[in-house]
């Protein structure tokens, strides 16, 4: 009965191996289909990769859970062959996996999270602070001693300095007592602020901190640590 079995389980899994081979044929030329012109420079390849590959972490928290990136791609203005250019190399070397049929659904693998762990983790040092003035906000030497980021909440003038290690390291401990949802937002945003923050980029971090005010808004007591470094009213 077993000798007769093993060869329509080799079949069965041949047959298996085709069918998902013809998935992910077909799933590539889907997403490769109708591709703008890409808007990312050469040189700020390897940049973006890094970047993305340790927000995919976060955001996966371990290895093989899928994670969606459509809009951490529409939020750093890359189009489908931006994402496609910066992702190929990790794809590559399969440190990351194309998982699904929808496009910018990723998983990170065993490979890759090994590489993050031993490499990638950003400690925050000393992080950047917010000061207070009109306008929006300019991050500049990340883990220097004088870091600042000039800005307001709505940009109201005379808000007190928020660090923002300390906000990020207030969210996640306030998500530990808060209700489900809310303690899932409070550690995105956390992890997004300090994405935000690990890449300089200015913009992001104002929309992540915009956000936060909004969860904050809305959120339960639970939040009394975050709540604490917000101007009163923000």
């Amino acid at each position: 009965m077993r000798v007769e079995s093993t060869p329509a389980l080799i079949v069965a899994a041949l047959l298996c191996w085709l069918i998902y081979t013809l998935f992910v044929w077909i799933r590539g030329v889907v997403h490769r289909r109708g591709l703008p012109e890409p808007s990312v420079a050469p040189g700020q390849l390897e940049i973006y990769q890094g970047q993305a590959f340790r927000e995919m972490c976060r955001r996966a928290a371990y290895p093989g859970r899928r994670v969606m990136m459509t809009d951490y791609f529409a939020e750093r203005g890359w189009n489908r062959a931006d994402v496609m250019r910066i992702l190929a190399e990790l794809l590559k070397h399969k440190l990351i996996a194309v998982e699904g049929w929808r496009f910018g659904s990723y998983s990170v693998t065993h490979k890759g999270w090994a590489e993050y762990e031993g490499k990638l983790i950003w400690t925050g040092g000393e992080g950047v602070h917010i000061s207070t003035g009109p306008g929006g906000f300019v991050v500049a030497n990340v883990n220097s001693h004088h870091s600042v980021a000039h800005g307001g909440y709505g940009n109201r003038a005379n808000a007190p300095d928020v660090p923002h290690q300390q906000l990020i390291d207030a969210l996640r401990t306030d998500a530990e007592t808060a209700t489900s949802d809310e303690a899932v937002r409070a550690r995105e945003y956390a992890d997004d602020l300090a994405a935000a923050v690990d890449a300089q980029d200015a913009d992001r971090t104002a929309r992540v901190l915009e956000r936060i005010n909004a969860l904050l808004s809305t959120a339960t007591a639970a939040f009394t640590l975050a709540r604490g470094l917000l101007p009163s009213g923000s």
